[in-house]
């Protein structure tokens, strides 16, 4: 399926193309210490450390930006591909900027389970990323994600395919509840920080309602990175979580 870059780059989920250089090479950091949590910290296909979710505290972090940016980062290593999930189901920003507001999708297979996963996922010519759209509204999109049935399509997901790393582009974490669904189903998450506008203390707020056995890392964007005003991108934090300790570098 041809994406329309243009498209993707007025919807605000590419950078402009004057950005295009500074923000890959930001990306190319991010990415990095999340593979190597898949390498070094998965024991396990159960423990689905390689589905990353990306979500942030409030709207407007920037955390769509981030999660196609990071596929598209990611699916420049050789020995790995890349799904995209859209599992902002209330705003489904991936699926209306690649014109897939009308195909079946997430909430479709978790609605229908005699509807195969590879029916509804989209393989692009943006790097051969697959995408999974959102599918249709549903008023118990809440219940569908913290389903039996969505941790049976988890699996599925993480577990047929060891070279594949899902990247999943979530609700904000502190205004619906399908966010913290979904949050008890992945391996990891990438929490997208806005620069300037995320309180510390939503921050901490996001922080203490995630599973703290799992590896939550620290995206800063919107930071303003030259002297053109750019405000894609940013800075980039790890923090590890155990059940007894945090420890945070940058």
């Amino acid at each position: 399926y041809h994406l329309d870059e243009s498209r993707l780059i007025s919807g605000g989920l590419l950078a402009p193309l004057d950005q295009a250089v500074p923000i890959s090479d930001e990306f190319r950091r991010i990415k990095r210490p999340l593979l190597d949590n898949v390498a070094k910290l998965s024991t396990s296909a159960d423990d689905h450390m390689n589905i990353i979710m990306v979500a942030s505290g409030m709207p407007g972090a920037g955390k769509t930006f981030c999660a196609v940016n990071l596929a598209a980062s990611i699916s420049l290593e050789r020995e790995l591909n890349v799904l995209l999930i859209d599992a902002d189901v209330a705003k489904p920003h991936i699926s209306r900027a690649c014109g897939f507001e009308q195909r079946p999708g997430l909430i479709d297979v978790l609605e229908d389970d005699s509807l195969p996963i590879e029916d509804v996922l989209v393989r692009t010519d943006l790097n051969d990323i697959q995408i999974l759209p959102a599918g249709r509204r549903h008023a118990q999109a809440t219940e569908l994600l913290a389903s039996n049935r969505m941790e049976a399509v988890i699996d599925e997901l993480a577990i047929r395919y060891p070279d594949r790393i899902i990247i999943v582009d979530s609700p904000p974490l502190l205004v619906t509840s399908e966010a913290q669904a979904l949050a008890n189903q992945v391996g990891q998450i990438a929490l997208v920080v806005e620069s300037g506008k995320s309180g510390q203390q939503d921050v901490l707020e996001v922080i203490e309602i995630l599973d703290r056995r799992k590896p939550v890392n620290i995206i800063l964007n919107k930071s303003v990175y030259s002297q053109s005003g750019g405000h894609y991108g940013g800075g980039y934090g790890y923090y590890g979580f155990n059940e007894d300790e945090q420890t945070g570098s940058e």
